[in-house]
């Protein structure tokens, strides 16, 4: 079964987003360009496996305007870049009962829908269908909605020593206690940490 994987950096209190009274996409203003880097590195780290994106309708018009003309990290052994992989991966975008009327990412594969009501099943179909793992970064409105289906297998969250009054929180919302297990930390050179969860099983 393909896995999901949740790739998102986040404040020390838990802050996804940048502040939703200006532009809530630009979450980079509590972060330093180190930190982006550094975080970057080990966004590249999943596409060793990962074929597919899967984004959230504010995420996907945001980063189509930026990622196609960007070449993005290296890898440290001189590897594809993460622009190379991010553009050449397929992409779907949850847009739900608001479907937009053509989706573009460039030069590259144009980005497919998920709408209706039943995303939660077509995304376990996805699961269950052939290809490599999928990989979501930022949409944390679709976080929400399949942490609430237990329908994400690992939970990568790079969290930075910074402190903010506004913006969203990634768990908001959710309908019940969720319980999760350390499988990794790793200390980043700014002092964020990337740490690894993937859910408790019952």
């Amino acid at each position: 079964m393909r896995k999901i994987i949740l790739f998102i950096h986040s404040t020390f209190n838990g802050v996804v987003t940048g502040d939703p009274s200006e532009d809530k996409t630009n979450w980079a203003v509590w972060r330093n360009s180190a930190g982006i880097e550094e975080g970057s590195q080990y966004l590249l780290n999943i596409f060793e496996t990962a074929d597919t994106i899967l984004l959230g309708r504010g995420t996907y018009e945001d980063l189509s305007r930026k990622w196609p003309t960007s070449r993005g990290s290296k890898r440290d052994d001189g590897g594809s870049s993460l622009g190379d992989k991010i553009n050449n991966a397929h992409k779907l975008v949850v847009t739900s009962a608001r479907p937009l009327d053509k989706l573009k990412w460039g030069e590259f594969e144009a980005p497919k829908q998920l709408t209706g009501s039943n995303i939660e099943e077509q995304i376990m179909d996805l699961k269950n269908g052939d290809g490599g793992d999928i990989v979501i970064f930022g949409s944390p409105t679709l976080v929400r909605t399949l942490a609430n289906a237990n329908l994400i297998d690992e939970y990568q969250i790079v969290m930075h020593p910074v402190v903010v009054n506004g913006g969203e929180h990634l768990f908001d919302n959710l309908k019940e206690q969720k319980e999760f297990h350390l499988v990794d930390v790793k200390t980043l050179k700014v002092g964020s940490l990337l740490v690894t969860y993937r859910p408790a099983k019952a």
